[in-house]
């Protein structure tokens, strides 16, 4: 099941130091985020569906992401 949402915006956010949520058919919400340090920003990316693996491309996590959402058969039904 191939996630179709637009992913540029999302990369922009999490970039810019913010946080995305993704909130799926059966409720449950993933949250993407940068990494912060101490009060800063590592330059890493973290993904609460994979936490024990940091990122440092936001497109990376964001599509590492999708695919975990993927294998487990869940749909993302709106982004916050």
């Amino acid at each position: 099941m191939v996630q179709k949402f637009e992913t540029l915006p999302l990369v922009g956010r999490l970039a810019a130091g913010k946080r995305v949520t993704l909130i799926l058919n059966d409720g449950r919400e993933v949250h993407v985020a940068p990494e912060i340090v101490a009060g800063r920003l590592t330059g890493n990316y973290l993904s609460s569906v994979l936490p024990s693996i940091r990122y440092d491309d936001p497109r990376i996590v964001l599509k590492e992401t999708l695919t975990a959402l993927d294998v487990q058969h869940a749909t993302v039904t709106d982004v916050a």
